[in-house]
């Protein structure tokens, strides 16, 4: 055993107390925040503690090295436990990926004129599962979740918030599915083991993204977040108070980065400089004519000095930007919510603080633009309380927000039976039994 896994399971001899932790393994970074549920107030937390870690041996969603990616979480990890002075056994851990599918699934079922029971809502929500399960199984994957979007009774224009209690004929329900690999799952969980940490739940990236920097009318009005990460660009909608849809951009900042390097011919080091000090994504805005450092490779390989336009910087980044909101207009375009699309945007992520990235948005969804940090700011104080730990502070306060998700349910109730951990297919099979 490491010196590392030694520490730790030394640590754990300790007991949390009343605390919540949140694991975001994301391209670039790997962060845990330990935090105090305030009971007072479901969108407050106190922040005790927070780790970073440059992420290794994950590329895009995928898994490339377990070993790396695991001494990511364990270094993470130890240094929000030791600032937070106390222990974690289990976390929220955020799933991310190209490799994620969401989808809405319709079920109805006969009430005959009386009112609807909270048994009718659960033998709703298990036929959803049914059919989402019968789906997903064919393709080997496993569902993460299931959140009811909206109810209809009677098949009345109308849309119902909560049906129980209510007069009707039919009950019909249109319910959000997300699901991933079977294998992306196991192995991503299996990295958190090995790292004695238990995952108290599992939950998308791109909907943490978006309850940790939408405000709780933009939740129950409608919204669309837009999360501009390293590697991947997470899009998610809410509608009517919950989670309807989610969808993946293979690309992001390191992309933009990526770009300037091969532009000018620079390092990636170097090249990330330039973007955060001297890069724009507008290009009309001010200064654009101004002359500044920028290190190109010679020919023995090193860098050296040389002058260019920060014009030339924003012409290299600009169409970058474009593609990515052309991408996400497209996914959106194509969403099984494109018929109720929300107007109000929100970007968030560390890609979103690139000057200009607002007036590209904006042009290009043809819509008002919010630039979102996280919601609890406030608590994380000045280093954290940036768009860049959106997706860390939303996994902190998913629980909290109350979403309602059959998935979880079902398993929960499976679990207790069997007292273990059979997987949502086995879960689906137990609702059925129990509730027809």
């Amino acid at each position: 055993m490491s010196e590392l896994s030694s520490k730790r399971l030394a640590r754990l001899n300790g007991r949390p107390t009343g605390t919540v932790a949140a694991l975001d393994i994301g391209c670039s970074k790997t962060t845990c925040l330990i935090a105090r549920p305030d009971t007072d107030n479901p969108r407050r937390m106190a922040i005790l503690g927070g780790g970073r870690q440059q992420t290794r041996g994950f590329a895009g969603g995928t898994i490339t090295d377990m070993e790396a990616i695991e001494r990511s979480i364990r270094l993470a990890v130890e240094d929000a436990e030791r600032e937070a002075g106390e222990p974690i056994s289990e976390v929220i851990l955020g799933i991310t990926g190209p490799k994620l599918s969401s989808r809405l699934v319709s079920a109805s079922l006969e009430i005959s004129g009386r009112a609807i029971t909270a048994k009718d809502v659960r033998r709703l929500h298990a036929q959803a599962l049914s059919r989402a399960a019968q789906t997903a199984g064919g393709r080997q994957e496993e569902i993460l979740s299931a959140w009811p979007v909206v109810y209809t009774i009677d098949k009345a224009a109308g849309r119902v918030r909560q049906p129980v209690g209510m007069i009707a004929g039919m009950l019909s329900v249109k319910m959000s599915i997300v699901s991933a690999p079977r294998a992306v799952v196991t192995n991503l969980v299996e990295c958190v083991g090995r790292a004695h940490l238990v995952v108290r739940q599992l939950v998308p990236s791109a909907i943490a993204s978006g309850a940790g920097t939408l405000i709780e009318d933009e939740i129950e009005n409608g919204a669309v977040c837009i999360d501009l990460g390293s590697g991947v660009t997470a899009v998610s909608v809410f509608l009517h108070g919950s989670p309807a849809w989610l969808g993946l951009v293979p690309a992001g900042g390191a992309h933009v980065t990526a770009d300037i390097a091969q532009g000018i011919g620079t390092t990636f080091a170097a090249a990330e400089r330039l973007k955060m000090v001297f890069g724009t994504a507008d290009l009309e805005g001010p200064g654009l004519a101004e002359r500044i450092e920028a290190p190109r490779l010679g020919d023995d390989g090193r860098l050296h000095a040389s002058r260019l336009e920060r014009g030339e910087i924003a012409r290299i980044i600009a169409p970058r930007i474009e593609e990515i909101f052309e991408l996400a207009q497209n996914l959106l375009a194509q969403s099984d919510v494109r018929s109720v699309l929300p107007q109000r945007v929100v970007l968030t992520g560390g890609a979103s603080q690139l000057p200009g990235i607002r007036e590209v948005a904006s042009r290009i969804l043809k819509t008002p633009i919010r630039l979102g940090r996280p919601v609890l700011a406030e608590s994380l104080g000045e280093q954290l309380a940036t768009p860049a730990f959106s997706t860390a502070s939303g996994l902190l306060l998913y629980p909290e927000l109350g979403f309602t998700d059959a998935a979880r349910a079902g398993a929960s109730s499976s679990e207790t039976e069997a007292g273990g951990s059979p997987g949502w297919t086995n879960a689906v099979l137990h609702w059925l039994k129990e509730n027809f």
